[in-house]
């Protein structure tokens, strides 16, 4: 994919989310039903904890984990996986589509969730509640795309990242 294409669809994804979550807030935030009954239901919360992993670490041992190292958390993945897409985008030459999509989902879903975290006054605004679990939004099944497709990237083209890993042992 072109990086003009790469970068219409991570601002199209973050749109969505962000209409989405404003829609809601303005018209459907006290609004509770049913999606599909005993699975999903719409109910809108936000979520002042940040992430998942700190709203379970605060509801079992009672410890909270502030805003600033959730962003630079997030921060530190973003740069992370953007050197090793950076990498095995230039190393690898065939089947990049997938490698491209997983990088859209991943970007989206990071900058939703940094929107998320600076943005809304009242934390991240969570409206699909999977019963009896957990709440999420549109930015939780971005990132969940992401780890999915990348992982199925790596397993389609593990032969060449072997070979790339060899190469770079070699020389």
């Amino acid at each position: 994919m072109k990086v003009q294409t790469i970068i219409i669809w991570i601002f199209i994804l973050i749109i969505a989310d962000q209409a989405i979550k404003i829609i809601i807030n303005s018209f459907f935030l006290e609004s509770q039903f049913d999606i599909i009954p005993s699975l999903f239901e719409f109910r809108p919360s936000f979520n002042d904890k940040h992430t998942y992993v700190n709203s379970l670490i605060h509801r079992k041992f009672n410890v909270y984990i502030g805003l600033w190292p959730h962003i630079i958390m997030f921060l530190l993945i973003e740069v992370v996986f953007f050197i090793l897409y950076s990498y095995l985008r230039n190393n690898i030459l065939q089947r990049k589509k997938l490698l491209d999509i997983s990088f859209i989902f991943q970007m989206a879903g990071i900058i939703c969730a940094l929107i998320g975290n600076l943005i809304w006054k009242n934390g991240t605004l969570d409206y699909i509640y999977l019963k009896p679990l957990f709440i999420f939004d549109l930015k939780d099944l971005y990132l969940n795309c992401f780890a999915i497709m990348f992982l199925i990237y790596f397993h389609k083209n593990k032969t060449q990242i072997k070979r790339i890993k060899m190469k770079d042992v070699v020389s």
